[in-house]
């Protein structure tokens, strides 16, 4: 239809398609020799940027973990290899077979002076003996050359390979102000580069080492797997904080640090931060910097608001002492943490060094009691045998039995923990005096599969989903035999639970009825300080329990504490509610014991659990004075009162 225009249009793209052969003619026969050779004397060298991992704070933003930036020195390979060998009269088969060298007269001192100026002057500022700064030539060497080696072979030429440009550390933790007399006098340290390098610092050294855990370097495996999964990352804009378009970003680099336990795992992603990359070109011959083509910066990790309290975390730990053992503090109505106190400890800052002895340790200071130490619960367990009870109408507030010390089932005796009994008891006594007889007669007539299914409903044998890895699920053992019933009725037999299970069964008793989700992370904040995330509830849940019978527990937990097996233990001014409890191992005269509670009973305000594990003594007998000692911190008011 319109013939003319549609010659002109085809003219015009002829025309460029013309000129972009000429051109493309012009650059690669005509001046191809200019530009190979900007291309022999040009590379692109490429370096990482460490990113700043993010710090974790407590809920009043007190820093419990934190990256400060250290200095290592790195030297160019050509001069640490020539300074190697005028050092150490050694040499490579690869050198010494130069035409060239093999020609010269000159010894290698003379002809590479001044690839040996920077092991001088380095030498002098730092006070460090050349030998020293050489030490580890031999290992890096050895390894470039035999990269070189192979490659070479592979390809059956003379290869340059891009390790011989890089630099290679020689020496760490440089003092501040030594890095600025190398940076003010470049001209005097050619071929050296500083590097910064991030170093995680716990500055309350082993406070709550089992809630931030610990990082260590990938091995080759993990860092394989890793790099495959980061490799290229994309960076959205709204990660970085900024209105940038989307970038490729590398992943974890060999002798990356990661976290491998506590929140440093946990939270691994949102904390380490994304490394940025600076491109620069750089002159073949002497390998000397031309400009910075392109500085990718690296973008730092999220900021990790804990909801521990590092003062009540402080307490616990005082208040547990030497003892092998737990302390939670948590509030019954969120279910926020605010103290995990394991004990014995590590410190997060020196485990590198110390790991091997660690690990080997008989009391096992990597376990983390408060989620992994799974027990038997003992007399604490009672609460859900008489709520499952009573959520039945099996036993009511009238039902009792006769306690002499013992009952009998098809032959078995089954003991109560006073050898002369508590005479005829009811639930608002069973529960305060701790009496076994009532509740093995309550398991029987009660059954298993209504004990499990009560028990189940409270969360005992299911891990609580709290953002910590290695959580253990415990057991709840579904036996329909009555003399497995009775035993896992008063917390013994094959019954485990962690203190965290534990510690939430009574919060749930605290509060009226709600499972609540128990958690460390209260926010996650961006260099900018806004909320990444905040912490969202999972696994709320409502048991249904009638309110007489939660307000028949709650006063015969706090009765316990006034006239039961916790009155001498000086906590009825703070007004404690609780039950305490010693669980039986197979050996003689080795127990744990333990104290379960809320306080104060009228208003709750901290759910607590206190285990001690393998001492000969009783719960409350061990657990009392460690009771005592948390609450007056908890309520300093109270001691003056008193």
């Amino acid at each position: 239809m319109y013939p003319y225009r549609f010659k002109i249009i085809l003219i015009i793209f002829a025309m460029l398609f013309v000129c972009i052969v000429v051109r493309l003619f012009q650059l690669q026969i005509i001046e191809s020799g200019k530009y190979k050779g900007i291309s022999k004397n040009r590379r692109i060298a490429t370096y990482p940027l460490d990113a700043t991992r993010g710090s974790i704070f407590d809920r009043n933003g007190k820093t419990l973990a934190t990256d400060l930036h250290s200095f290592d020195i790195s030297v160019q390979y050509k001069n640490l290899l020539y300074s190697y060998f005028i050092r150490n009269n050694n040499s490579i088969s690869r050198v010494t077979n130069l035409e060239v060298h093999k020609r010269t007269k000159k010894s290698c001192i003379e002809c590479h002076e001044n690839q040996d100026v920077w092991l001088q002057k380095l030498s002098q500022l730092l006070g460090i003996t050349q030998i020293k700064l050489l030490e580890n030539a031999d290992l890096i060497i050895k390894k470039v050359e035999r990269l070189k080696q192979n490659v070479e072979q592979k390809s059956g030429r003379t290869t340059r390979i891009k390790e011989e440009t890089d630099y290679y550390p020689i020496v760490s933790d440089i003092a501040w102000e030594k890095v600025i007399q190398i940076e003010v006098k470049q001209d005097n340290f050619p071929g050296i580069r500083i590097i910064p390098r991030p170093e995680r610092i716990y500055p309350e050294q082993k406070l709550a080492s089992h809630v931030l855990g610990y990082m260590t370097k990938l091995n080759e495996g993990e860092w394989k797997a890793n790099s495959d999964k980061w490799n290229n990352y994309i960076l959205s804009s709204s990660d970085a904080g900024n209105e940038t378009s989307s970038l490729l970003y590398d992943g974890y680099a060999e002798n990356d640090y990661i976290g491998r336990t506590g929140v440093e795992a946990e939270y691994e992603e949102k904390l380490r931060g994304l490394r940025g990359k600076r491109f620069e070109e750089i002159t073949c011959k002497n390998t000397q910097i031309e400009k910075v083509i392109l500085e990718r910066p690296p973008i730092s990790g999220n900021n990790l608001y804990l909801t521990l309290d590092s003062q009540i975390q402080t307490y616990a730990e005082k208040s547990l002492g030497a003892n092998l053992g737990a302390i939670i503090v948590m509030d019954p109505w969120t279910g926020e943490l605010l103290a995990m106190a394991s004990n014995p400890r590590f410190n997060p800052n020196t485990v590198n060094e110390d790991f091997d002895k660690l690990i080997n340790h008989p009391s096992k200071p990597f376990l983390n009691r408060t989620i992994q130490g799974a027990l038997p619960p003992g007399s604490t367990f009672k609460v859900i045998t008489a709520i499952a009870g009573l959520g039945t109408n099996r036993i009511n507030s009238q039902t009792s039995f006769q306690c002499q010390g013992y009952t009998n089932f098809k032959n078995i005796l089954f003991k109560c923990w006073s050898t002369y009994g508590h005479g005829i008891v009811t639930i608002e006594d069973a529960i305060p005096y701790s009496c076994n007889v009532f509740f093995f007669e309550a398991a029987k007539m009660l059954g298993g599969e209504s004990l499990y299914s009560w028990a189940k409903r409270f969360g005992i044998g299911e891990k609580t989903g709290i953002d910590l890895p290695y959580e253990r699920s415990g057991n709840m053992p579904k036996t329909t035999a009555t003399a497995d019933v009775m035993n896992t009725a008063i917390g013994q037999g094959s019954l485990l639970v962690t203190p965290l299970q534990l510690v939430r069964v009574y919060a749930a008793v605290a509060n009226g009825g709600t499972l609540v989700q128990p958690h460390l992370l209260l926010k996650l904040t961006n260099n900018q300080g806004g909320i990444v995330q905040s912490f969202k509830p999972k696994n709320k849940q409502s048991i249904p329990i009638q309110p007489a019978i939660i307000s028949i527990i709650r006063n015969a937990l706090e009765e316990v504490v006034t006239r039961g097996t916790g009155k001498d233990m000086g906590l009825a001014i703070y007004k404690v509610a609780g039950k305490t409890g010693t669980a039986e191992t197979a050996r003689q005269k080795d127990n744990h014991a333990w104290f379960v509670g809320y306080v104060p009973y009228d208003n709750p305000k901290y759910c607590f659990v206190i285990l001690v594990e393998h001492t000969p003594g009783h719960g409350a007998e061990i657990t009392g004075p460690i009771a005592r000692e948390l609450m007056s911190y908890l309520f300093p008011e109270k001691n003056k009162s008193s």
